[in-house]
């Protein structure tokens, strides 16, 4: 029986993880980095797959007021509301459930979208981060901001180890162990992120490693190692619907 990739995302241990995590590492240097560079703080930004509330948590304690933070599982939501509202009462009120390869808000509502720590890649398949990256494409106003993180199985210093493959997978798809249960996620190459960004509406910005950016605290390592973010404009025009 085949595993399901969205799985581990709903389980209550795994979104207690994240929680804690949204504690204890917060934003990483790079991630607050970036955030800087490309957001004003006026700007009304979405956050998908919010895991247990780490990015929604530092751009608000950081003056970014303006932010709606979801994810598709019932259990992420709930520990990410219970994140947010521990920090600020009424914080808690800006976590919605929703699903990044279908959002229901209206279009060109956002100045920006952030999709962090991996988030795209953990989808089940090319087809659903097309789908999701048009969604994202869609909500965003003309010349809004978009921006991810994905493994590199080709660049940087964990590239040997996102490399490895198992026999019949398809190149970059990978099922990890963790301390709660197996995840599944996709790790890719920084031409093929560019060409998935792109057939979605995208011109791409930037696309530097996270070791480019910032020496992370140890912390912050043993959390998330070596990522490659992407920043993408979104260009005028349809991406098409995201179906």
């Amino acid at each position: 029986m085949a595993r399901d990739p969205r799985a581990h995302w709903q389980e209550l241990a795994t979104a207690v993880e994240y929680g804690r995590a949204a504690l204890r590492v917060g934003l990483w240097e790079s991630e607050e980095l970036l955030v800087a560079r490309y957001f004003r703080t006026p700007d009304r930004l979405l956050e998908v797959g919010c895991g247990g509330g780490r990015v929604a948590l530092g751009l608000l304690q950081r003056g970014y007021l303006d932010v709606t933070a979801t994810d598709f599982s019932p259990a992420m939501v709930e520990v990410a509301r219970g994140v947010l509202e521990e920090a600020r009462t009424g914080w808690g009120g800006r976590v919605e459930q929703q699903d990044a390869t279908a959002l229901t808000y209206p279009d060109a509502g956002f100045d920006g979208v952030i999709y962090a720590f991996n988030g795209l890649m953990c989808l089940p398949d090319a087809a659903h981060r097309a789908r999701a990256l048009r969604s994202i494409h869609r909500v965003l106003r003309p010349g809004g901001l978009f921006l991810g993180s994905g493994a590199d199985r080709e660049k940087g210093a964990l590239a040997g180890h996102w490399a490895q493959q198992a026999d019949g997978e398809q190149p970059g798809d990978r099922w990890h162990e963790t301390s709660t249960s197996p995840v599944f996620m996709h790790s890719s190459t920084e031409a093929e992120t560019h060409a998935e960004l792109h057939a979605a509406g995208f011109e791409v910005l930037t696309s530097p490693l996270s070791t480019e950016l910032a020496a992370e605290s140890a912390e912050v390592r043993a959390f998330c190692g070596e990522t490659r973010f992407y920043v993408a404009r979104k260009v005028n025009g349809s991406a098409g619907p995201a179906s």
